[in-house]
């Protein structure tokens, strides 16, 4: 019965594929956590900026939609770096 399982993996669990899981949230090194945490900062001053245009005027839309893209990269290339990195699991599964 479903109430009778633990809620989350147990310790040393492995997948599917007996790879060992990752923990839910790792930080990587202190380099790669500044320049994550600089990202966010430039996510935040773009998406604020994209905000304050459509508040100057609609007319600027075609800029503030732009902007709000450039946000959404930069968030989401600061949460690859503060986790990290890019990590791959392409070998030893044959």
């Amino acid at each position: 019965m479903a109430a009778d399982l633990p809620a989350g993996p147990a310790a040393g669990a492995t997948d599917t594929h007996g790879h060992e899981r990752e923990p839910w949230l790792t930080l990587g090194p202190a380099p790669l956590l500044w320049r994550g945490a600089g990202l966010a900062l430039l996510g935040l001053g773009l998406g604020l900026g994209a905000v304050q245009l459509l508040r100057w005027s609609v007319l600027l839309l075609p800029a503030s939609l732009v902007l709000g893209g450039g946000a959404v990269l930069a968030a989401w290339a600061a949460a690859i770096h503060i986790t990290g990195g890019e990590r791959f699991d392409d070998g030893g599964c044959d």
